[in-house]
């Protein structure tokens, strides 16, 4: 059962992928993302699927370009995740910023994401489902990363 829930929309999906690629690698947990063909089966009812899988979650990443902050899916995963209390890490990137977030969101302490903070970000995933950080001493790097950092250089959003 995936301990992490990724909130997004689809267009936003390769980021979406790519951080759950590097969650996976570095810190060999398992996030939930309704696109991934290995955790949604055909026949699955999706839409139970996805409420199960953000009931069973311990995080849940909102994923937040200037797109996703204005659709009702990611409002509606964010509003589940607040009111089961569950931990929630906005992530920005694109166009999105922390310091730009609309209320309620701006409440909560936010990333953007960057190379620069990938480690931030795995280190709060870590502080919130209780793994040692401090003992996965690594240098970002590798084909997860590289992946990410791909996914952010090409996106494209709404608000550029």
């Amino acid at each position: 059962m995936p301990r992490i829930f990724l909130s997004f929309v689809h267009e936003d999906q390769a980021v979406a992928e790519a951080v759950q690629g590097v969650i996976k690698a570095f810190l060999d947990v398992d996030a939930f993302l309704s696109t991934d063909q290995s955790q949604v089966f055909a026949g699955d009812i999706w839409l139970e699927k996805i409420r199960q899988s953000l009931e069973d979650a311990e995080i849940v990443i909102l994923m937040l370009s200037a797109r996703s902050v204005r659709r009702a899916w990611v409002n509606f995963e964010a509003g589940a995740a607040w009111l089961t209390k569950k931990q929630i890490i906005p992530c920005c990137y694109g166009s999105m910023s922390k310091e730009r977030l609309p209320h309620p969101y701006s409440a909560i302490q936010a990333l953007n994401l960057s190379d620069q903070t990938f480690d931030y970000l795995l280190e709060s995933i870590c502080h919130h489902i209780g793994i040692d950080f401090s003992e996965r001493m690594f240098r970002m790097q590798g084909v997860a990363f590289d992946r990410l950092v791909d996914a952010l250089s090409h996106f494209v959003d709404e608000g550029a």
